[in-house]
């Protein structure tokens, strides 16, 4: 069993005044990017998902190269490597970290010839992951089986959705750090599709209707003409990073912190695959595919850029091989990198120098 990219992550932005951020986001794209792997023990293979921002990271590990082989939480922070666990018997997929270093994620496992699927989010607790709780019969009717973490803010709140065995009955829920043994139904947050796809540090949570929901209120993200099926992969301090289809191409798409929509130039992506989308940091710095013309391959889902808010800044490390997941505010990039050879991808940081 080989994995591929499990997610995105959120950023911590309260130490950093808009000139400072600003500025971060200039350094960064002049800057020389430097590799660095990170090891996961004698495990074969391991890959970067979320961070905390500040140079701490959090992914998963895969013990062995065999079948039906369980995936476990990782942590690293200062290049140091934590095993996590797997949240109880099943594969464990962290989606998200704070700036406190706490993770959320989801732990999921299909029990072969049934079809039941076992799925549970989960959160850290004192370096142990703690199952979520399901709500109530009071609050949702019986039958729901399943819950997934997207998200966790800076106050540690989960955010996530539960649903029923066969995928029915999505609906958006939140986990607060103060009543940990309690789940709240997120009232007018549209529970369509998939529903919640990314958290901000403040709690503003980005749903796949291409709308921003905060304390009750929906925010519509803008559009362009020409600018269809628009998909919302990230949000950072505001900054919005996904895709769409622009004049019948397959493109990135930025949204600023006023949800004015701009096309990536020079960007593509690839649904077929389980490659990383796009993820952006709080200065707006993003990467995501690169289209074909300018090395990307959209076939295999690999060849990455970097592009500072709208603009295109370079081409990210090997086109091949290199498969960034998540952008830090601090000149960091966590990812993994895919050796074909061996089908066995190593955790990377990419260091902005």
């Amino acid at each position: 069993m080989k994995r591929g990219s499990l997610g995105c992550a959120l950023l911590a932005l309260g130490l950093l005044g808009a000139s400072q951020v600003a500025g971060a986001a200039t350094k960064t794209a002049a800057c020389t990017w430097s590799a660095t792997a990170l090891g996961a023990g004698t495990a074969v293979s391991a890959g970067v998902t979320a961070t905390d921002g500040r140079g701490s990271f959090a992914g998963w590990a895969l013990p062995t190269g065999q079948s039906g082989d369980t995936a476990r939480a990782a942590a690293w922070t200062n290049g140091t490597y934590t095993d996590l666990g797997t949240a109880g018997t099943n594969g464990a997929a962290v989606t998200a970290e704070n700036r406190s270093g706490a993770v959320a994620g989801t732990a999921l496992r299909t029990i072969f010839g049934t079809g039941i699927v076992i799925e549970k989010a989960f959160k850290s607790s004192g370096g142990t992951l703690v199952p979520l709780p399901f709500p109530t019969s009071s609050q949702l009717p019986a039958g729901y089986t399943r819950s997934a973490a997207v998200g966790i803010t800076d106050a540690g709140d989960v955010i996530g959705v539960v649903r029923k065995q066969d995928g029915s009955g999505l609906t958006a829920v939140r986990w607060p750090a103060d009543r940990p043994a309690t789940v709240t139904l997120l009232a007018g947050a549209p529970s369509s599709g998939i529903g919640p796809v990314a958290v901000d540090t403040d709690g503003s949570i980005l749903l796949d209707s291409s709308e921003i929901w905060r304390d009750g209120t929906l925010t519509r993200l803008g559009t362009l003409p020409g600018l269809e099926y628009a998909w919302p992969d990230a949000i950072r301090n505001g900054h919005v990073a996904g895709y769409g289809v622009y004049n019948g191409k397959n493109v990135g798409v930025y949204w600023d912190q006023q949800h004015a929509a701009h096309i990536l130039p020079k960007s593509s992506y690839n649904l077929s695959n389980t490659h990383p989308g796009f993820s952006v940091s709080a200065g707006g710095l993003i990467t995501g595919r690169l289209d074909e013309a300018n090395g990307g391959n959209d076939l295999a889902g690999t060849g990455y850029g970097l592009w500072d808010r709208g603009t295109f800044v370079a081409k990210f490390g090997d086109l091949k091989a290199d498969l960034p997941v998540v952008a830090g505010d601090n000149g960091t990039v966590g990812g993994y990198r895919y050796d074909a050879a061996t089908r066995h991808s190593t955790a990377y940081v990419w260091r902005c120098s």
